[in-house]
């Protein structure tokens, strides 16, 4: 790698496949303890940024769009501007970046605007594409979503996420069929350490191969609503609104909210979870309320 260069991680996986906890553990270790972030996220409220503010400075959110198409020029800007920002001193310096994708995001334009993007090329190098599959949404999610089967195709690493929830053997074979070059790790519950996933992509195994020019055109079959939810609510006014929400065309369901009592927590659900996940919220908190990801053309309750 040219030492002039900055290192990028581009982390990716399907809406609720993990990516977010395993990245709060991550930027914990002294590896990461001074990458600069860069979150991408669909919907008008961002979130993973403020769970990862614990684990890092500052987090550049690039929200309610999909770098893998119209955010593109919002992420050269954003390494730009981190970039200089560094050089002139306005933030502490970095010695590598890693970018969250949304969920819905093909990774392969991005990829390649590392190679076509003359300052991109020249001031940052693509260090690896690391995407999570969930073992609880398992292999029928692959075979609904092409993003996800895009992401694992484009991927040097896969981790298997929620391995305690549920068996990964048939996700395992699914995922070496799709991509049989890329590195291979399980996790539960985050358990995957930063520096065992660096050990595993130390194998001399070639990169995977990726194709990308197909997806510039693609248009995402979801979209985004934010329920606002300003007001403490009874946990079991919580779980009947969720379940409100629920229905076959629920991609994702994430927030924050305020139970009875003002405690702040986080909401989360995605696609193979039984249940929702509920967890204590530390930070500062974005707008109250619940993101919902659906199948384009759903609407959400008011």
């Amino acid at each position: 790698m040219n030492s002039r260069r900055t290192p990028v991680w581009l982390l990716t996986g399907y809406l609720g496949s993990g990516k977010t906890t395993l990245l709060r553990q991550w930027l914990r270790e002294p590896a990461l303890a001074d990458a600069a972030l860069v979150v991408n996220e669909i919907g008008e409220v961002g979130f993973d940024d403020r769970l990862l503010a614990s684990a890092v400075d500052s987090a550049r959110l690039l929200a309610n769009s999909c770098i893998c198409c119209s955010g593109l020029p919002g992420l050269e800007e954003a390494l730009t501007e981190l970039w200089w920002d560094r050089l002139q001193r306005r933030r502490p310096a970095f010695s590598s970046v890693v970018i969250e994708t949304t969920g819905l995001a093909d990774p392969g334009p991005v990829i390649a605007a590392f190679e076509t993007t003359p300052f991109l090329r020249e001031r940052y190098q693509l260090a690896g594409v690391l995407a999570c599959a969930s073992a609880s949404a398992g292999t029928a999610l692959l075979a609904a979503q092409r993003e996800a089967r895009a992401q694992i195709e484009a991927a040097d690493a896969v981790i298997l996420t929620k391995t305690d929830q549920a068996s990964a053997l048939a996700l395992q074979a699914e995922v070496r069929r799709l991509n049989p070059r890329a590195q291979m790790a399980l996790s539960a519950q985050a358990s995957l350490t930063w520096m065992q996933l660096r050990a595993l992509l130390q194998d001399d195994r070639p990169m995977a191969p990726v194709a990308a020019a197909h997806a510039h055109a693609h248009h995402h079959a979801a979209a985004a609503a934010f329920i606002a939810l300003p007001e403490p609510l009874a946990s079991a006014a919580l779980q009947a609104r969720v379940a409100d929400l629920r229905g076959p065309d629920l991609l994702r369901l994430k927030g924050v909210v305020a139970l009875t009592g003002g405690a702040l927590h986080t909401v989360q659900w995605a696609l193979g979870d039984a249940d929702l996940n509920l967890t204590p919220f530390v930070g500062t908190a974005p707008a109250l309320g619940l993101t919902c990801i659906r199948a384009q053309g759903a609407t959400a309750p008011a």
